[in-house]
């Protein structure tokens, strides 16, 4: 039987408390996250005491005027360092990172080629520059070099961009950044990726797909979000090429919070440590333990592991689906269009490192009986049994 999940008001209450000065005291042991899978905090760190603690302490700063841009130097500092890159840029959220950085990188005439699962503001910063698009298949290699090579052999004026995330939103596909690496090079492109699912999530150190990979410090730039997984919003963009933050920093008028830099600065020590090795570990092992419940039975999860599991529905049964597994206890997004083609809804199943075994196996077993519900055939369509002549069954 499904196990009963504490109330979210409960939570927050909690939270409000380390909030209003007991983060330095002895944590409460964690509640058990039960059947939610909504919450986009892949380390669980967002109520972590020191990231709160950190975040009083940002606090504190403001209202002491002191030095308030130490923490986004220092954040923007150790984030080059982790991601080995000379320079990084902190935004106020992901979108922002993506919009500033790449209004300061496209010039009119310049062709992005842009994989179809990338963030929305790509697209929009794209058009907005007077560069040119030119859309690829999700994750596709090929796709990619296809669109290069036409574009090497035909006149035009401008450079090439090669635009996509590591770990796609919707499908967790997982791009191939070094053999993406080696096309730019080879092509004389600049490589953008967006890093919000992977950074601090994946791999042992924490480097997401570029550490898995082996090209750590490789890609151009690297951008994303770091409210996914570093406890607190915000955005960022690291450089190879320190000379573009210098371009970017011209034009870029809208900081970072300074509570959520310090928040951030925190979770970064945490994600870089033996604490956040140990939550990869675990997020990584019910990523895994999901999807073999899953495949076991008969149901192929989209993508490759990574902190969240989508589940491609058929369409004409994707809301009543949704809806008995609802009743059922799990709190489980459902994508539908605009934001996934309109022929494929899908659910995804957002883990974090909190979650436990046994919270993966009472999921599993409720979808495997909302799938066995209306995918059993029903009996008046069933192939009835061959009769002889002389009343044998065949």
């Amino acid at each position: 039987m499904p196990r009963s999940v504490e109330s979210d008001l409960t939570q927050d209450d909690r939270l409000l408390r380390l909030f209003d000065g007991q983060a330095h005291s002895a944590p409460a042991a964690n509640p058990r996250l039960g059947l939610t899978f909504t919450r986009q905090d892949y380390l669980a760190l967002t109520s972590h005491p020191a990231v709160r603690a950190a975040a009083m302490g940002g606090h504190r700063l403001v209202a002491s005027c002191q030095d308030r841009a130490a923490p986004v130097l220092a954040l923007e500092h150790h984030l080059a360092a982790f991601l080995q890159f000379p320079a990084a840029a902190t935004f106020p959220s992901g979108t922002e990172a993506i919009r500033q950085t790449f209004r300061a990188l496209l010039r009119p005439g310049d062709h992005v080629i842009l994989d179809s699962a990338a963030h929305p503001a790509m697209f929009e910063t794209i058009l907005l520059s007077q560069a040119h698009p030119h859309r690829s298949p999700a994750a596709s290699v090929e796709g990619v070099e296809r669109r290069l090579m036409r574009l090497s052999r035909q006149p035009r004026r401008g450079r090439l961009v090669i635009a996509l995330p590591a770990v796609s939103a919707y499908g967790s596909r997982v791009a191939d950044l070094a053999e993406l690496t080696a096309l730019a090079r080879q092509y004389g492109a600049i490589l953008v990726a967006d890093v919000t699912h992977d950074l601090g999530s994946m791999a042992p150190n924490g480097g997401g797909v570029t550490e898995i990979q082996s090209c750590l410090g490789r890609v151009d730039i690297l951008l994303g979000s770091l409210g996914k997984t570093f406890g607190a919003p915000g955005g960022f963009a690291a450089f190879r090429d320190p000379d573009l933050k210098a371009a970017l920093l011209h034009g870029h008028t809208t900081p970072l919070s300074l509570v959520n830099a310090a928040a951030i600065l925190a979770a970064l020590d945490l994600v870089a440590g033996p604490e956040g090795q140990r939550r990869r570990r675990n997020l990584h092992g019910l990523s895994l333990r999901l999807r073999n419940h899953l495949m076991a039975d008969g149901i192929r999860p989209l993508g490759q592991a990574s902190p969240f599991v989508p589940i491609l529905l058929p369409l004409a049964t994707a809301l009543p689906r949704a809806a008995l597994l609802e009743s059922a206890g799990p709190r489980v997004p459902l994508l539908q269009a605009p934001l996934v083609p309109r022929h494929a809804p899908r659910w995804r199943i957002q883990l974090t490192a909190a979650h436990s075994p046994a919270d993966i196996d009472d999921l599993a077993e409720l979808i495997r009986d909302v799938s066995r519900t209306f995918d059993r055939q029903p009996a008046r369509n069933r192939a009835r049994p061959a009769v002889s002549s002389h009343g044998l069954t065949l």
